[in-house]
């Protein structure tokens, strides 16, 4: 374990960030102000806890797609799926930083203890490099990164601090974006797959596997307490309600989505489980 924080160098290199982000956040900030006083500290204690959380989540998906843009190189992609790639990787160190900044509003030092050990993605067995681009294309972005999107705007939708809400339209703007990459990646690479029928069937039978991990890592379970009402003002996460939202966007976006780019994944997904 060790600390996660979001410092920076004090170098000429915070200049070059400064243009960087300046070129890339998609929701301009505002001047909204947060007041700390007006809030009950326990409420800012549970709300905070969970800012610190999605650093950690944040920083862990800049591991995530900074892997994942290898896989594209050796899978010979696009010029714009891999600079693409690159960008989602540098939107969630941008992330991380932005949760430091929320953790700090909340009275607490942007400070976190974290294993900052990078997890390897899935290799999966003898794929070729395009199939197993393929496959965590499709876990990390249409179906992870969309359940993430679909859970910001459920959230979005219940908080009413204006500070609050600039914050998650921020980081929403970037992950639609990332919830959409898969989508668009399928598309440019159907052409090859209707001429590699064993892949294609290769990545339907992968599918039911990736189903059932998924629902295991993403589908809160157990009785929730409930939230209070100035925790969802404050844009606290409902684990009842992601439950909620999982299940409603993969059957009605994730799903569709996949068979729209000819993939059966409704079978996949009635079918789910983990196979050996």
């Amino acid at each position: 374990m060790s600390t996660l924080t979001a410092a920076l160098s004090g170098t000429p290199l915070e200049k070059e960030l400064a243009a960087i982000q300046s070129g890339l956040e998609r929701v301009p900030r505002t001047d909204t102000h947060f007041d700390l006083s007006a809030w009950d500290p326990k409420t800012i204690v549970a709300v905070r806890a969970q800012w610190e959380m999605r650093m950690m989540v944040e920083h862990r998906s800049s591991m995530v797609f900074s892997q994942l843009a290898q896989q594209l190189f050796e899978a010979n992609a696009s010029l714009d799926a891999k600079i693409v790639m690159m960008r989602m990787a540098q939107d969630e160190l941008r992330h991380t930083g932005t949760c430091a900044e929320v953790i700090e509003v909340l009275g607490g030092k942007a400070e976190v203890e974290a294993d900052l050990v990078v997890q390897p993605l899935a290799k999966h067995g003898n794929a070729t490099p395009e199939e197993r681009a393929l496959r965590n294309v499709i876990y990390t972005t249409t179906m992870s990164e969309m359940i993430a999107c679909a859970r910001f705007v459920a959230t979005l939708d219940r908080t009413t601090d204006p500070y609050m809400r600039d914050v998650i339209r921020r980081l929403l703007s970037d992950e639609i974006l990332h919830g959409q990459f898969g989508f668009h990646y399928l598309a440019a690479w159907r052409p090859w797959l209707d001429a590699h029928a064993e892949v294609r069937a290769s990545i339907e039978r992968y599918l039911i596997h990736a189903f059932a991990i998924f629902e295991e890592e993403l589908a809160p379970r157990g009785a929730f307490p409930a939230l209070s009402v100035d925790e969802m003002r404050l844009g606290a996460d409902d684990p009842k309600l992601a439950r909620e939202v999982f299940y409603g966007t993969v059957e009605h976006a994730i799903v569709p989505g996949l068979e729209n780019q000819g993939l059966a994944a409704g079978a996949a997904w009635r079918e789910r489980r983990r196979l050996a």
